[in-house]
């Protein structure tokens, strides 16, 4: 397997390559503006991999995403979760659907609660074992915190239940995960998608995660939903206009 993260520090997001170098296809994740779609063509390239999808693991909200651009030089179409509300054609993933890529495996898991299309990618090398090397999770579990569930609808009804939904997606499938298993959140450091006790450092286990997340560590769905309304943060800046450009062209312009 080649995985190349690719991140951008000053905003604290993270993209990422996920390839087989023996199969030569590749997968690209949350594709960032500020990196540009030819980057990820040519870090593909070389190391020998062709790109044959484009993937965002959710609708962001505090930066403006490449995935369309990149997609139409790949001449590809955005694969996201089927609950995205874009305006511009998608391919529609959903629970279970699967990438492969010769030796390596991406599986799709619905992981709702930041925003209803979120998804994380759990990606097997089946070359050295049937168990998880790694997961993307997306705006769901990040390192020290959870992806904040107020950005789509900011109504007190509305967040309530994205934290729930939140909630189940961490400890039913996220942390069903084995304690081995690597953890890459499109978040970290910087970013405003997180809350208070979003860790600088892009990378964890899940074992880690598990055993020093405070929010991993809340077993109770309220306490839970409790905990992470009480500490939000301000929303980011322009968050609207953000998310308004990166769901599409039909009505943006």
């Amino acid at each position: 397997m080649i995985f190349i993260p690719i991140w951008d520090g000053s905003h604290g997001c993270a993209s990422f390559i996920v390839g087989d170098d023996a199969d030569g296809r590749a997968i690209v994740v949350d594709p960032l503006a500020a990196i540009g779609a030819d980057t990820y063509i040519l870090s593909a390239a070389e190391v020998g991999l062709k790109i044959v999808g484009v993937i965002e693991t959710h609708v962001h909200a505090d930066h403006h995403s490449i995935a369309r651009e990149l997609a139409q030089k790949t001449d590809l179409l955005v694969s996201m979760g089927h609950k995205a509300p874009l305006r511009d054609a998608f391919n529609p993933l959903h629970d279970g659907d699967q990438f492969d890529l010769g030796g390596v495996q991406v599986t799709v898991w619905e992981t709702p609660g930041h925003t209803p299309d979120s998804i994380s990618l759990v990606v097997t090398d089946k070359t050295r074992s049937s168990d998880p090397w790694l997961v993307l999770s997306g705006d769901s579990l990040f390192v020290g915190d959870v992806g904040r569930p107020d950005l789509v609808d900011p109504t007190p009804e509305s967040t309530e239940r994205a934290a729930l939904d939140q909630f189940h997606s961490v400890h039913d499938k996220i942390l069903s995960l084995p304690d081995t298993t690597e953890l890459y959140p499109a978040h970290y450091g910087a970013s405003a998608c997180g809350g208070l006790f979003l860790s600088p450092k892009p990378i964890s286990t899940v074992g880690y995660e598990r055993r020093w997340n405070r929010f991993a560590q809340i077993t109770d769905p309220q306490a839970f939903v409790t905990e992470v309304l009480s500490l939000l943060k301000p929303p980011p800046v322009d968050a609207s206009l953000i998310r308004d450009h990166n769901l599409g062209s039909q009505q943006s312009h």
